[in-house]
């Protein structure tokens, strides 16, 4: 860099004496400094103008910045002495905000785990995947049992802290090729990808201990837990009908049925 100016150093956090006759791309992610040469070269070549991109800066007190680059060339220098100017503008706040927006559009705000529709898009791209290596597609269908009565007796909010303890179970009982999610209330799914009925029950028998509802001693708390596998070859289709993998919804209906029926072999 030969010059930069007040605002880069106050975006920065950097010293006119630390940025000047820095490399640029030293302040670059590793991951991006390839796409920001090529674009330097093609501006010097005179292949464009000018350049725009969204990139993020390191700066000096750690936490890098979303900046939107605008690089123009300069052309009347000494042929091979061309410059480039820079214009940074700071769009960590709007990337900040949109970032924040694609976590809430995808995640329970309860439990942090992925929320339906997530799910639903995840299981979407799982059965085509699984239907082309011929492998199979599990579901579990988790609702909690007796929910309504921590509600009733000690609160919503209490019932709310029992979700966030039975989400962390759940994250630590999952394998971590799998999936997890609150469907909405009590009831949460797991997406566990080429796995047949046999091997999803091992993870069914994980969820079913713990001590998430540890906190609530007078009360009855468990989890039922029901099971929906795609057909593969030689594998336990547990109610698929032969050779159909179905749709995400059909799947989550299965495996929502199967739990019900898990209910009703208990007494409830």
């Amino acid at each position: 860099m030969l010059r930069v100016n007040p605002a880069m150093t106050a975006l920065l956090g950097y010293s006119p004496q630390d940025l000047l006759g820095r490399d640029l791309f030293r302040l670059l992610p590793d991951d991006l400094v390839a796409a920001a040469k090529a674009a330097c070269a093609a501006l010097r070549r005179g292949d464009v103008d000018t350049v725009v991109h969204e990139t993020r800066f390191a700066t000096a007190t750690g936490p890098r910045r979303d900046v939107r680059v605008t690089t123009s060339a300069v052309r009347d220098t000494a042929p091979g002495r061309e410059h480039l100017i820079m214009h940074l503008e700071d769009i960590t706040d709007r990337e900040d905000l949109r970032r924040r927006l694609q976590y809430e559009a995808s995640h329970d705000s309860l439990t942090g785990l992925w929320n339906r529709a997530r799910f639903l898009e995840e299981l979407d791209r799982a059965l085509p995947r699984g239907e082309r290596h011929d492998q199979p597609v599990s579901v579990l269908y988790l609702d909690l049992d007796n929910f309504k009565a921590v509600n009733d007796r000690h609160g919503h909010a209490a019932g709310d802290r029992l979700l966030q303890s039975f989400g962390d179970h759940l994250r630590d009982c999952v394998r971590p090729e799998d999936t997890a999610a609150r469907l909405g209330g009590d009831e949460f799914a797991v997406l566990c990808e080429n796995t047949t009925a046999a091997q999803a029950a091992v993870v069914v028998e994980r969820l079913t201990g713990g001590t998430w509802a540890s906190a609530f001693t007078d009360l009855a708390l468990g989890v039922a837990i029901g099971i929906a596998t795609t057909p593969a070859a030689g594998t336990d289709t547990h109610g698929a009908a032969d050779g159909d993998h179905g749709s995400a919804e059909t799947l989550l209906h299965r495996a929502d049925g199967d739990m019900y029926a898990v209910k009703a072999r208990r007494g409830g």
